[in-house]
């Protein structure tokens, strides 16, 4: 049952969630211009920030910045109108052309479709007559037929909904230029009254975290204005070449649309192929405009924008997509062009905000699980595969040593803390062992063949014997096994005892082999208390045995655990397979045969230059 308090919680973050959406929604009037000036002010603040360095006072800059600005995007939608006008009167002189085309594209699906509808009337003619209805459908006709005539708009309405539908749009426009004009001119002033109002105490957070929306949204917009830039003129001037009329509207049009996450560019190429079709005879000039889209968009998306920006927002791609459902439902074709930019925005503050931290999780692309509880987290679920995907990706970047420090040992502490607690079924624990086995033998193929090539060697010198005594469970073992197939390097001989052996088996295991090294492992939770049992009753029957205790995944201070343990100058505690690792390499050198001697070459100018280049 879920407690009162937390569904009391629940149920206020749900109203307040619901509020917001409301505001959102009720004030789109008066937030839709407050947002773009916002934006806007990211992406022109470094100009004025550079201008200003180079000598230009804050005003100057400030209103060379806006003209600029704003005289460019004016005279892109000026372009357009007079581009469009130009357009229209030829519509009709391209509307036979692209019937043509369009009913040749579609006469194989029409022959199809009127063969499977032939073939159902057919079917069902030849049903028997018990099977048919014996009425029809329909026998009376309606009397009468009512048909709803709208009256005719008169001018006059046609010129005030024009004229009203202009003002509104230029109104809006004009106060977006104002806004833009007094942000840009008195942004330090509203950034210091912004961290005064939301900060309350808390300015270092604050701060921080209007920085790092102010720069990751003002280098996203910049970025993003220059490759669409880019991509409207290379579609421009594509187009002119390959004959496509009023190239300059649809290249205008494919940097605008290129604003919409992941459709804009498509959205954008629909009408120039439409148009290439209608204009030419053959297929080359719609194939060709349809390659360009391709090409560019591919060339975008994989080179410049990588290259630009590298993550970009931080947002992720599905993030993306729910943001634009969600603000083009709430303010309509602006809301679409500023989804991603204010998911950056909300994924800042998640970022810096801790009770807004889900914000964060939801909308970022960095991984929310370290690569240890990744690991551990597939296990979980059953997912054997992607594990051992995981491991062998970070195989191909790291040393053996290191992942399996950093990745499986922590993924099997984890495991056994979990099950010792309770937290773990006996079934799904089984499993998680079994599979770090598995994945344990996958990876070290190429070691278990070096140990089998030193064990079946005749007429090498003796080497240095090994035994990896697991302190109690299986865990222990795994362990172990990791650790045997690290030292396998061929010049020592290296056991990994089961975990099942008994203890008098054990001791007889040890008087056979009188291994010159034993290493003990053990894992967490009760990792000291198994392993200190393990050496006392090795060192009472071989006192002189060299033993490396290792604690695996043990954290904080180790004096009390080496206390406990009895850590001289025979047993050595260690808590990494590193370390353990360089431990035996120590204990083992001296017992090492000396390397072999290159015999001297007798003569020979030539030949001495060949051994000492």
């Amino acid at each position: 049952m879920v407690p009162l308090d937390q569904f009391v919680k629940s149920a206020l973050m749900l109203g307040a969630t619901a509020l917001v959406v409301a505001v959102l929604f009720l004030a789109k009037g008066l937030l839709v211009p407050l947002t773009l000036a916002v934006l806007l002010s990211f992406l022109l603040s470094p100009v004025c920030d550079w201008l200003e360095h180079r000598g230009l006072g804050r005003i100057p800059a400030v209103l060379f910045t806006a003209i600029l600005a704003f005289g460019v995007l004016g005279i892109m939608v000026w372009t357009s109108v007079v581009q469009m006008t130009a357009l229209a009167p030829k519509m009709p002189e391209y509307q036979d052309n692209l019937q043509t085309k369009l009913h040749a594209v579609n006469d194989y699906f029409i022959s199809t479709l009127r063969k499977v509808t032939k073939t159902a009337d057919d079917l069902g003619q030849n049903l028997p007559q018990a099977q048919q209805s014996s009425e029809p459908l329909g026998t009376d006709e309606w009397p009468y037929s009512v048909r709803v005539l709208s009256p005719p708009v008169s001018p006059l309405q046609l010129l005030g909904q024009t004229f009203g539908t202009l003002v509104e749009v230029l109104g809006v426009a004009g106060i977006v230029v104002i806004l833009v004009v007094f942000f840009l001119v008195r942004r330090e002033d509203l950034r210091d009254r912004f961290i005064r109002l939301v900060g309350k105490g808390q300015v270092t957070v604050t701060t921080q975290m209007l920085a790092d929306a102010a720069t990751r949204v003002s280098r996203y917009l910049s970025m993003l204005f220059l490759i669409n830039a880019t991509f409207g003129v290379v579609v421009g001037i594509g187009l002119f070449l390959i004959g496509v009329p009023n190239a300059v509207l649809w290249g205008i049009m494919a940097a605008t649309l290129r604003f919409v996450p992941y459709i804009g560019p498509w959205i954008a190429a629909v009408a120039p192929i439409c148009l290439a079709m209608a204009i030419s005879t053959g297929w080359l000039a719609p194939i060709l405009t349809f390659g360009l889209f391709v090409v560019l968009e591919l060339f975008c998306g994989n080179v410049l924008e990588p290259w630009l920006y590298g993550k970009g927002t931080g947002v992720s791609a599905v993030a993306v997509l729910v943001a634009a459902i969600f603000w083009t439902w709430l303010w309509g074709v602006v809301g679409l062009l500023l989804a991603t930019p204010l998911a950056a925005c909300l994924l800042v503050i998640g970022k810096h905000v801790p009770k807004l931290s889900f914000l964060h999780v939801l909308l970022g692309n960095e991984p929310v699980f370290e690569p240890k509880r990744r690991v551990y987290q597939r296990l979980l679920a059953g997912d054997q595969e992607e594990a051992s995907e995981l491991v062998d990706d970070d195989l191909e970047n790291r040393p053996r040593v290191e992942v399996y420090d950093t990745l499986l040992i922590p993924a099997l502490a984890l495991a056994e803390t979990d099950w010792h607690f309770g937290e773990l079924d006996e079934g799904r624990h089984t499993f998680i062992l079994q599979s770090l086995k598995e994945i344990i033998h996958e990876t070290g193929e190429d070691r278990q063949e070096v140990q089998a090539e030193v064990g079946i060697a005749d007429g090498n010198p003796p080497r240095p014997c090994i035994l990896c005594l697991p302190a109690r469970d299986e865990a222990d073992e795994i362990a172990g096994m990791m650790l045997s197939q690290l030292l396998a390097t061929g010049e020592c001989l290296v056991q990994s005892v089961s975990f099942t052996t008994a203890a008098s088996d054990l001791a007889d295991l040890l008087q056979r082999r009188k291994p010159d090294v034993v290493c003990i492992s053990a894992t967490p939770p009760a990792a000291v208390m198994h392993a200190r049992h393990l050496c006392k009753h090795i060192r009472g029957r071989f006192p002189k045995v060299p033993m490396v205790v290792g604690l695996w995944d043990a954290q904080g201070d180790l004096s009390k655990a080496k206390t406990r343990i009895g850590a001289g100058t025979t047993t050595h505690v260690v808590t990494t397979l590193a370390e353990a690792q360089e431990q035996i390499r120590l204990l083992i050198q001296p017992l090492l045969p000396p390397p072999e001697k290159k015999a001297q070459p007798q003569s020979g100018p030539r030949v001495m230059e060949a051994a000492h280049p």
